[in-house]
Formats: structure tokens, C-alpha cells, sequence
């Protein structure tokens, strides 16, 4: 079973290098490979365009961040289990992948108003078709290894979901339209990124170390945690006063998880302290507040 699964989740990343899905627009259309989304190459328009509009690169900017997303979630799935590590990560490292693909599915024909066409092509089927192969093996092996999974505590697990949900999922942010912050995702530009990408990577630790975590780890993950709940309230804020924009559902659950996997880490790791751990508090503020002034939005 877990050479079925490596299997799976080799065929899932080589199929990046298929076609993708085909993006038309009128008279135009183009055909991103899932490696031109990762990588940023913006594919050659084909059809009549005397305005010479640039639809590889809008398709590019406006698909990258979510297939890098699942490029980079198959990646970890397939090191886990080379790597022999939990078959737990490669399960949800998977699921996470193939959610991140159905996204970028279903946003095609919502989130510009009709203007364009999105047809899924053989690279996408077969990327979203191996990751959900190998998800279901790697969860055979955990079940069958561990046994039903506990999801005590609860309050990890349902932040860590939150804000997975919230990163992913293409959310009415503006009038025409959709983006997630997974769209900051970029490996040519991999610091304009990186502030969204700080509080995942604290859900997901603080997921797997609910049981052991540390009040110095769960200090610094605060720290981070702060900085993002701030700018995240701020966000929704000033959308709900403009009459033009809508917060949608997305940054309300990444805020909703950032704020549970914060109280969460306080509870558990400082209340019975003393002194709460200041230091590693101050450098996750300050690793925030460094990733927040290096991102293009601030």
C-alpha cells in the first residue's frame, strides 16, 4: 500500500508538466502547464489580438499561487512516506493538495463574471486524480498502523482546518474578483509570500505537536500569530466599510483559526508560567513584522 501510494503522488507532481486546462477569453485562449503556473511562465496566447492582451500572464498571476500550493503539498506527501515519516502527514498533506486543486477548478467560472472559459486538461485531471489516490492509501496505511486517530485536543485541530481553509479558498474579496492568499504564493519572488504563509506553517505545527508543544515554540508561534490576526481583522474591516467589497467567508475562517490556534497556545503553555516567555514571543512578532513590510500588499 505505501508503494501505491509513493506512486500516486509521483504521477500526481509529474503531471505538472502536462497541460493544465485550456483558458479562453473570446477569441483567445492559452494552455498553462501546471509547471508554467508554479514556475510563473506565462504560456503563449493563441488567437487574434490586435490589443495584445496578455492573457498567459493574467492566467499565470491569477492560477500560480493555488497550483503551487498543491505542486508543494504532493512534494511533502511523497517525502513523508520516502522519508517513512507518519503516513498522517502525507494523508493530509494530500488532502490539502487536492483541495487546493479543486479550488482552482471552481474558481474559473466565478470569479470573473463569465469572461472566461476554464476546461480542465488532462495534466489537472491526472494531478487531482493521483493526489486523491495516494490521500486514500496513505490513509489506509494510518488507519491500519495507528488506529483511529484521536482529535483530542480539539481546539489544534479545528484552527489548523481554519486556517488551511481560509489560505485556499478563493474568497469574493473584491467586485470582480476572486482571490485566496494562496495567490501570494510565488517561487521566482518567494518572500512576497511569506507573511501568509507564517500562520500555516505555526497551524500545522502546532497541530502536529498539540501533544508536546513547547511554551517556547507556542510563544514565537503566538508572536507570528498576533501580527497576522491584526492585519487580518484590518483587511475584513475595511471591506465591510466599502460599499464595493465583500470580506467573504475566506478571511473570516483564516482569522477565526488564527485566533483559536492563539488562545489555544496560551492556555495550554503559559497560564501555569510565571513568566511567559517573552523572547521567543518578540522574535515571532519580529519575524512577522519583518515578512508583513517585505509583502507587495503592504
Amino acid at each position: 500500500m505505501r508503494r501505491a501510494s509513493t506512486a500516486a503522488f509521483a504521477v500526481a507532481l509529474l503531471a505538472f508538466v502536462l497541460p493544465f486546462a485550456t483558458v479562453s477569453c473570446d477569441e483567445l485562449s492559452v494552455e498553462p502547464t501546471g509547471a508554467d503556473l508554479v514556475l510563473g511562465s506565462a504560456p503563449e496566447t493563441e488567437g487574434p489580438n490586435p490589443e495584445g492582451i496578455a492573457l498567459g500572464e493574467l492566467v499565470v498571476a491569477y492560477g500560480g499561487g493555488l497550483a503551487t500550493a498543491a505542486f508543494l503539498a504532493f512534494a511533502l506527501s511523497l517525502l513523508a512516506l520516502v522519508r517513512t515519516w507518519s503516513s498522517a502527514w502525507a494523508t493530509l498533506a494530500g488532502a490539502v493538495g487536492v483541495a487546493a486543486l479543486l479550488f482552482l477548478k471552481t474558481r474559473g467560472s466565478g470569479g470573473t463574471d463569465g469572461v472566461t472559459e476554464v476546461d480542465a486538461r488532462l495534466g489537472g485531471i491526472l494531478a487531482g486524480a493521483g493526489g486523491a489516490a495516494g490521500a486514500l492509501a496513505a490513509g489506509t496505511i494510518w488507519l491500519r498502523n495507528e488506529g483511529r486517530p484521536s482529535l483530542r485536543p480539539l481546539a489544534p485541530v479545528a484552527a489548523a482546518a481554519l486556517i488551511l481553509f481560509g489560505y485556499l479558498f478563493p474568497s469574493e474579496r473584491s467586485p470582480l474578483l476572486t482571490v485566496a492568499y494562496a495567490d501570494t504564493l510565488d517561487l521566482r519572488h518567494p518572500w512576497d509570500g511569506v507573511f501568509w504563509l507564517l500562520p500555516v506553517v505555526v497551524g500545522i505545527a502546532f497541530l502536529a505537536l498539540r501533544r508536546e508543544l513547547s511554551p517556547r515554540l507556542s510563544a514565537f508561534g503566538v508572536g507570528i500569530l498576533a501580527v497576522v490576526a491584526v492585519d487580518l481583522a484590518d483587511e475584513i474591516q475595511q471591506l465591510v466599510r466599502d460599499d464595493n467589497g465583500q470580506p467573504g467567508i475566506a478571511p473570516i475562517a483564516f482569522l477565526a483559526g488564527v485566533i483559536t490556534a492563539g488562545l489555544w497556545a496560551i492556555a495550554s503553555e503559559w497560564l501555569q508560567l510565571r513568566r511567559p516567555p517573552l523572547i521567543p514571543f518578540g522574535a515571532g512578532l519580529a519575524l512577522s513584522i519583518a515578512a508583513w513590510l517585505a509583502s507587495p500588499a503592504s
